[in-house]
């Protein structure tokens, strides 16, 4: 009697939680988890989480914008492929980087400081996403016609919270307080350096707040873009073939490794675009649940942090809830990573 008496609550419990899941999994508790993480944290923090397969929502600041950084480099490789899949554009085509094109970070301003290289759009595709090459991306930006046209792509696709408006050149000069630079085909390396070493602590502080406070442009909400991600994975954004390029090389991206994987069993597939500077951590992406796990799927997950205390802190922030994120759809606690390397951030 007293195993049957033990035994009903139990069968109650797995029927209700049955139910729920049938209608998509109830997360109230991991949502209070993430608060808690949230609460512990220092800084700004928006988050917006989807399991794909059961439609379940999840929204911290999810209506709220936030800088996107090196995030917006996602609705510019969309407009890319998108062109490409309609036959205006070609990834063979080559383009000619002058002095004026080179970008401070990563690889191009490396090897090409002064320019005089050519590489195709395939290549530089590659290299924004996976390496978040500023030059690469300002070419790609260029390419395809400007930012107002991946904006009208973002709000043609139902995104009328992400903005993209300007090129990381501007942004770079905005967001550092130079206050009037010259025309863009003066803007060598040097040059851009130069200016920069020029601005006040207090024009710079007073950059740095706009950028995260005030300013509109290039931002995002957490929940436009997890939809954005979403849409990616389940493939009705672009056509499959661009679809397997563009979540290959996000898988492939070298930047952030201590964020969203972080925490993660180290062969799962996380398929994510970071966006860094001094005052932003960001990353977003779509975590791939193993197959055998509680629930499965899919999870689109973006998570923006803005004026933590320190860069590590916001990246352990956005790791912390990743990992409660994986643990609740997946059933089963994680186990501590082994020390990782300490990344090159961009």
């Amino acid at each position: 009697m007293v195993r049957r008496r033990l035994l009903l609550p139990l069968l109650s419990a797995w029927l209700v939680s049955a139910v729920a899941f049938a209608s998509g999994p109830d997360l109230s508790g991991l949502q209070d988890k993430i608060d808690r993480i949230i609460s512990r944290s220092g800084g700004t923090i928006g988050v917006s989480l989807i399991h794909l397969e059961s439609g379940a929502t999840l929204s911290v600041r999810g209506g709220e914008r936030f800088p996107m950084a090196s995030v917006y480099k996602l609705p510019i490789a969309i407009e890319l492929l998108t062109q490409v899949a309609a036959g205006r554009l070609a990834l063979d085509r080559p383009i000619a980087l002058a002095p004026s094109d080179i970008r401070a970070c990563c690889t191009l301003s490396r090897h090409h400081p002064r320019g005089g290289v050519t590489m195709t759009a395939g290549e530089l595709l590659e290299l924004m996403i996976v390496e978040s090459d500023n030059t690469a991306s300002d070419a790609i930006l260029k390419l395809v016609g400007g930012p107002s046209v991946v904006e009208r792509r973002m709000r043609t696709l139902g995104f009328d919270k992400i903005n993209v408006n300007r090129s990381e050149g501007d942004i770079n000069f905005e967001m550092t307080g130079v206050a009037h630079p010259p025309p863009e085909a003066e803007w060598t390396l040097d040059l851009q350096y130069r200016l920069i070493s020029e601005v006040t602590p207090e024009a710079l502080r007073e950059a740095r707040a706009r950028y995260t406070t005030s300013d509109p442009r290039d931002t995002s909400t957490p929940d436009d873009m997890a939809r954005l991600l979403g849409r990616l994975q389940l493939g009705n954004l672009l056509p499959p073939q661009a679809t397997t390029l563009l979540l290959d090389l996000m898988a492939r991206s070298k930047t952030g490794p201590r964020r969203l994987k972080a925490l993660l069993p180290p062969d799962t597939m996380v398929a994510h675009k970071t966006g860094t500077t001094h005052v932003v951590i960001n990353d977003v992406g779509i975590i791939t649940l193993p197959a055998d796990s509680a629930i499965g799927g899919h999870l689109a997950l973006a998570v923006f942090v803005i004026n933590g205390p320190r860069a590590s802190s916001m990246e352990q922030t956005i790791a912390r809830i990743a990992a409660a994120s994986y643990e609740f759809f997946a059933g089963t606690p994680l186990r501590p990573p082994a020390r990782r390397v300490v990344e090159r951030r961009m």
